[in-house]
Parts: C-alpha cells; structure tokens; sequence
C-alpha cells in the first residue's frame, strides 16, 4: 500500500484477474487524487476494464476523487465496468447530494460489487 498522512490505497485482482480491486482508506483530496490517477491509468493502459473501488475504509471523497470514478466509468463503457463497494456512511451522502449514485453503481461487499463487474 502506497501512503500518505491522510490517505491510501491498494491495487489487487480478484481470483480469475478479470477485475482490478483498488481499496481507498482515508481521504480522497486533490493531493490524493493526484496520486490515484497515474496509478489507475497504468491498470486502463495495462488492459485492465473492469474496476471495484472499496470504499470500506474511505472518510472523504473530493470533487476531483468523483470526477476519477465517472471519467474511469465513462472510459469503460461498453467495454467493462467500475462499481463501488462498501461506501462508508460519509460518502454514500457525497454520492446522494451529487446524485451520482445514479451513475456509479454501489454494492453493499466487494464480493457483490466484482460479481456485478463480470456481468
């Protein structure tokens, strides 16, 4: 896991390497964000096109942390998925208020969210 005072994360396949697990823990600020996204990008350039973010662990997400979900989900489209699990209390207001729950699909397990993936 790459770390900072406030935020981190890590990348892992699910068993048949067919979905990229990325877990969030902290906050996701411009700062963090900034370091998300060359990492993300690596997995998309890598072929990678369907993603679960845990959000199991994550207090905060920022503007740019939601542009990064919707512009990773718009990339995929047609192609492969992104889907959320777990969010915490916290950021599933954050999806609600930004009625972005209506564009990123949240599960309440990571299992349930890579399962929708392979669809």
């Amino acid at each position: 896991m790459t770390s900072k005072t406030s935020f981190a994360f890590g990348f892992e396949s699910d068993p048949d390497a067919r979905v990229v697990v990325i877990s969030l823990v902290g906050k996701l600020d411009p700062m963090a964000t900034e370091e998300l996204t060359p990492r993300v990008e690596e997995a998309f350039q890598a072929g990678a096109r369907r993603f679960v973010f845990d959000l199991s662990r994550l207090d905060y997400v920022g503007s740019l942390g939601l542009r990064l979900f919707v512009a990773l989900h718009n990339r995929v489209r047609g192609q492969g998925a992104v889907a959320l699990s777990n969010p915490t209390a916290p950021v599933l207001t954050i999806l609600d208020m930004t009625k972005l729950n209506r564009v990123l699909r949240h599960y309440p397990t990571r299992h349930e969210a890579v399962d929708a993936t392979n669809v």
